[in-house]
C-alpha cells in the first residue's frame, strides 16, 4: 500500500512537472512551503519560567567564544583547551563519565583535511535515568569551531558556543531534577570538519543505535533572526510532530517545524537534515530534533562574538529546549 502510495505522488509529481517545466515547479513548491510555515501558530506564551542557571550559563558561552579558546579549532590549542574546560564543567556537575577515558573519547579521523587533526576528542557524560528500562534520549552540541585562520580569531560564539553552553545548563537542571531516561551528554569535536566526533560514537560503539530513542542536537540559538527558532526532523518521524505542536504552545518564541523537507516538496527551501551532527544519527535510523536558527552575516565571520548574540531570545530559546527534554522524557 504504502509503495503504491509513493508511486502515485511521484506520478502526480511528474505530471506537474511535464506540464508547468522543473524551474516553475520548484518555484511554486517553495512558495507552498513558505505559505506551510507562516501558517504554524504564533506564541501564546508571553514569557518563558526560569529555570536554567541563566547566569552561569551566559559566562558558559562568553568563556567558549572567549580569546583564550581562539575559535576551539580542532587540534588547535584553543581546541584542546576547551576540551580540558568542558572536562571540568562535567567533572564540576557530577555527570556519569561516558568516555572511552573518562569523559574524554579520544579518536582519530581518517580522511579529508580531518585526518591531519591531533588531539580531536567527544566529550562524554550521563545522568542515570529512574526508569533504567527506557531507551537513551542523547543531547549533543558540538563545541568546535574554525580557530584561528590567517592570524584571526573565529569566534563561534553562536556557532557553537551558543549549543554547548545550553547543553551545560540543561545538565545542571538535570542532575537536581532526574528524569526518567538516562539522558547522555556530548559535546562533540569536529563538526566543522565532517561530523567525525559523532561518527566516531558509533564507530568505537559507545552508541548503539538500538539504545537511542531520540537525539536532540543544539547548533546556533542566539541570534534573534525575527525571533525565529526551527525545530527539524518532524517530516522524517512524523510520531514527533504532535510533541513538537505541544512545544509550539509552551514556548514565548516562534518555532517552526521545517527545515527537512526534500526538494521535490519544498522546492528552494533548504533542507537541514544534513547540515549538522544529528545526520550521522539520521544516518543509524534513530530519530532527531535539531534545533537552531537561520545562518546571519556573522555566520562563520570573526565576527561571531558573544556581544552579538542576543540574551533575552538565547534565554527563552534555551528554555524551550528544555521544555522539550520535559515533554519527551514523559513520554
Amino acid at each position: 500500500m504504502r509503495f503504491f502510495l509513493k508511486l502515485s505522488v511521484a506520478t502526480v509529481v511528474l505530471g506537474v512537472v511535464g506540464w508547468f517545466g522543473w524551474p516553475q515547479y520548484l518555484q511554486r513548491m517553495t512558495q507552498l512551503e513558505q505559505q506551510r510555515l507562516a501558517a504554524q501558530p504564533a506564541p501564546v506564551v508571553p514569557q518563558m519560567p526560569e529555570r536554567l542557571d541563566w547566569p552561569q550559563q551566559l559566562a558558559d558561552l562568553q568563556q567558549l567564544a572567549s580569546e583564550a579558546m581562539a575559535g576551539r579549532g580542532t587540534g588547535q590549542p584553543g581546541g584542546l583547551a576547551a576540551q580540558h574546560w568542558l572536562v571540568q564543567q562535567f567533572e564540576k556537575i557530577g555527570l556519569i563519565p561516558a568516555g572511552t577515558e573518562g569523559y574524554r573519547q579520544p579518536y582519530q579521523a581518517r580522511s579529508g583535511k580531518a585526518a591531519d587533526h591531533q588531539g580531536a576528542a567527544n566529550v562524554l557524560g550521563k545522568i542515570a535515568g529512574t526508569d533504567p528500562a527506557l531507551p537513551l534520549l542523547v543531547i549533543t552540541a558540538h563545541y568546535d569551531h574554525l580557530g584561528v585562520q590567517e592570524g584571526q580569531i573565529y569566534h563561534g560564539a553562536d556557532d557553537n558556543a551558543s549549543g554547548v553552553a545550553a547543553l551545560l545548563a540543561l545538565a545542571r537542571y538535570f542532575k537536581q531534577h532526574p528524569p526518567r531516561h538516562t539522558l547522555w551528554f556530548a559535546a562533540v569535536d569536529h563538526e566543522e570538519k565532517g561530523m567525525w566526533g559523532s561518527k566516531m560514537l558509533f564507530e568505537q560503539q559507545l552508541l548503539q543505535p538500538e539504545q537511542v530513542k531520540l537525539t536532540i542536537n543544539l547548533d546556533m540559538l542566539s541570534r534573534d533572526t525575527a525571533r525565529q527558532l526551527f525545530a527539524v526532523g518532524a517530516y522524517h518521524q512524523p510520531r514527533l510532530e504532535p510533541v513538537l505542536q505541544q512545544l509550539q504552545q509552551q514556548s514565548s518564541v516562534r518555532l517552526l517545524l521545517g527545515h527537512d523537507r526534500p526538494q521535490w516538496l519544498a522546492g528552494h527551501t533548504p533542507d537541514w537534515t544534513t547540515g549538522s551532527d544529528h545526520h550521522i544519527f539520521h544516518q543509524h535510523g534513530i530519530d532527531f530534533v535539531y534545533f537552531g536558527v537561520p545562518d546571519h552575516p556573522d555566520y562563520h565571520q570573526p565576527t561571531d562574538t558573544s556581544d552579538r548574540i542576543d540574551p533575552q531570545f538565547y534565554r527563552e530559546v534555551s528554555e524551550t529546549v528544555l521544555s522539550s527534554l520535559l515533554l519527551f522524557d514523559a513520554e
